[in-house]
């Protein structure tokens, strides 16, 4: 066994110093025994005891008719029986001590009393103190101590790397641990359904494993979300790089939201920010993942944030522009001597620029070039962008312009495949094991890139929200606490812009009248314009009704106004004074995983069709909320764009922290809140308009 064995509590999951296989069999074909040939496959020096009630011996070894009859008890038990057998043969490995079982069924299924199977599952092994990996998993790989605890062995896995692999798909799973491109994994988990044992734990057992540099995440969900942000900042703290494909990106879990804020951030859009904030390299595909993990797992890291890209196609380089474009991937300015020392290697007529075409009437000129932008100090990543087929003179002439740089210099040298099903497999090999990652495709090769050149580790400070903003009146607290409590009994929202002011953000001047003649003072009390709404918690979207009235001038206008709203709905109508500027709508939901979320966006078209918004969490400090607002696609509209007046962003910033932590102070009653609109003018800011659906009492 491998001698750098830390002390973990997964160890006897992961690292099992003996395996009993449950189910075991002689039968080739037999689960069991495949099994017993992928633990055997790589020489796993552990012990290993085989349990099967119809047999006294399997292929030389001694079978034994259940985990009692063994001599010790195990590390790890692997069950190779039906579905319907799990939790009894669980129940007896607790029993007998071991330290954890590997559940490859899908238990799906319930037992005799009527509980489901997972259930039963996930109580024997809590009780018993068991670490589980699946169900409905396909088993692990652990290379460090050459084993594969699957029923699917690979042939193509030799010496151990330094990537980690978590994989919610099985298949995912095994295709990404079957690759062909030498990406080589100390760890590879198929976590499956996660009975006991999750992507927390295992997190934590990577980051402890000295060998990790990358952890790879393909996730469905997070199960265990603070677990899982605390293991994030111990793989920070370890400088460890964390890479996450987040499978099922729809909102379809937000169609059921009552306020437009809470349809506007579904669990990706949550997902991303929570990554953001915790240095995660987000992707899209499998490709970007594999990509992403090769540069990172490389020893050479980038000496900065800039690229320099030499290719031998004219087209191509057009390519690399194009996609490069919208990801703003940072190509580094030349220097006068840079572009002096090009010009002198190029034919007549080829531009000394990066991204770079070398490649002009045939001349071999791919070594000093790339050496030209290598040597270059604005370039931090050199970047040689062709195609590697086998069978063709060019190909050698890659090969050595590459060994030659690569020896040349300190900088990390990446080969980008723009064709990937032509890259020559023994070339592949060889860059690769000189130290030189090898990116199949132009586009995810690209957005790998975009990741290696701007990966900053995230701070190890916790960000939090201004103190002072916190400081509410308990009593002010307590009372809207009891209004919520009050309006979830009677199935209602709440919206008093009373709250926000208690909770000192700005208003528009307003006032509940309950007679015309009351309307009318208030409009003789602060003047005209007005606007008139229904005031009804029943009705949480006014507009909808034709309950808004915008725009009133005079006193004709408003009797009339406040005529037709009491034909809508008859009660008291709240009049506000109305005001001008920029529509802005700030937002919380209840996330299921994570608990309180802020949305901020532009209102109006900008949110309901362009979906314009950002998502902030309740721990962001001022800075990073600043730095969220101008991401907004709309933000020059706050910036002074077509003669507006300049939003001050640093008041907006306040503003937004103060509606942030009036909702984290109400965060125990409320399911969503949204002011809508928040109005901008400038330095002016105020909301019109608070809508609250308050959290359904528990029976």
């Amino acid at each position: 066994m491998n001698s750098q064995r830390m002390n973990h509590k997964l160890n006897a999951l992961l690292r099992p110093r003996s395996i009993a296989i449950v189910g075991a069999s002689a039968r080739a074909d037999g689960f069991g025994q495949q099994l017993l040939t992928s633990i055997e496959s790589l020489g796993y020096e552990g012990e290993i005891f085989l349990i099967n009630p119809k047999y006294t011996e399997i292929n030389g070894r001694p079978a034994y008719p259940h985990l009692a009859a063994l001599p010790q008890p195990v590390d790890c038990v692997a069950m190779a029986v039906a579905d319907a057998s799990l939790p009894q043969q669980l129940a007896l490995a607790a029993q007998a001590k071991a330290g954890s079982a590997v559940l490859f069924g899908r238990a799906h299924g319930h037992t005799d009393s009527g509980e489901t199977l997972m259930n039963a599952l996930a109580r024997i092994a809590r009780e018993g103190d068991m670490q589980l990996c699946g169900a409905n998993c396909m088993g692990f790989v652990n290379l460090e101590d050459k084993l594969q605890m699957t029923g699917f062995p690979f042939s193509t896995l030799k010496e151990p790397g330094k990537v980690a692999l978590i994989s919610h798909s099985g298949s995912t799973w095994s295709g990404i641990v079957g690759n062909l491109r030498q990406l080589r994994f100390n760890y590879a988990i198929s976590a499956g359904q996660e009975l006991a044992t999750g992507v927390a734990e295992y997190i934590d057992f990577l980051v402890a494993q000295p060998s990790t540099r990358v952890i790879c995440l393909v996730l469905e969900t997070v199960r265990q979300p603070e677990a899982f942000l605390a293991a994030l900042q111990r793989a920070t703290a370890r400088g460890i790089v964390v890479i996450a494909l987040k499978l099922g990106r729809s909102v379809q879990g937000q169609i059921f939201a009552q306020s437009h804020s809470g349809a506007m951030s579904g669990s990706a859009d949550v997902y991303d920010a929570i990554f953001e904030r915790n240095g995660v390299i987000n992707v899209r595909s499998l490709d970007e993942l594999m990509d992403t993990a090769e540069l990172f797992a490389a020893e050479r890291r980038p000496h900065n944030g800039w690229i320099g890209l030499g290719c031998d196609s004219g087209g191509e380089r057009q390519l690399i522009a194009d996609l490069s474009e919208p990801l703003q991937l940072p190509f580094a300015p030349l220097s006068t001597e840079t572009v002096t020392r090009l010009e002198a290697l190029l034919d007549e007529g080829i531009e000394a620029t990066n991204p770079l075409d070398y490649w002009g009437d045939g001349k071999d000129v791919i070594a000093p070039a790339l050496l030209a932008l290598a040597e270059e100090p604005q370039v931090g990543t050199l970047v040689m962008a062709t195609n590697i087929p086998d069978g063709q003179d060019f190909t050698n002439v890659c090969t050595r312009a590459l060994q030659t740089v690569w020896e040349s210099t300190t900088k990390p040298v990446v080969l980008m495949g723009n064709v990937a099903n032509t890259m020559s497999p023994a070339e592949c090999q060889r860059y690769r094991s000189w130290g030189i990652p090898v990116l199949m495709g132009t586009e995810t090769a690209l957005r790998a890139l975009k990741h290696y050149a701007q990966y900053q580790t995230p701070s190890l400070q916790a960000e939090q929200a201004s103190e002072s903003l916190n400081r509410f009146d308990p009593e002010r607290v307590g009372h809207w606490q009891q209004q919520l409590v009050q309006s979830a009994r009677q199935g209602q929202s709440l919206q008093s812009m009373g709250m926000l002011t208690d909770f000192g953000l700005p208003v528009a001047t307003s006032r509940i009248v309950h007679d015309s003649d009351s309307a009318i003072q208030f409009a003789h009390d602060i003047g005209y314009p007005l606007v008139a709404k229904i005031e009804s918690p029943d009705i949480a979207h006014k507009s909808d009704v034709g309950g808004v009235i915008l725009n009133i001038q005079n006193d004709d206008g408003l009797q009339l106004a406040y005529a037709r709203l009491q034909a809508v709905a008859p009660g008291p109508v709240l009049l506000q004074q109305q005001v001008r500027g920029t529509e802005l709508i700030l937002g919380m939901q209840q996330d299921a995983q994570f608990g309180p979320v802020f949305t901020v966006g532009f209102g109006g078209i900008f949110v309901e069709i362009f979906k314009d918004f950002v998502t902030l969490l309740p721990s962001d400090s001022a800075e990073r909320i600043g730095a969220q607002l101008q991401k907004l696609k709309t933000y020059p509209l706050l910036n002074g764009a077509r003669g507006r007046a300049a939003t001050d962003l640093s008041q907006l910033v306040q503003v937004v922290q103060r509606f942030m932590a009036m909702g984290m102070a109400l965060s125990t009653h409320v399911q969503e809140m949204e002011i809508n609109p928040l109005l901008v003018d400038g330095a002016r800011m105020v909301a019109v308009d608070l809508l609250v659906i308050p959290k359904k009492e528990t029976p």
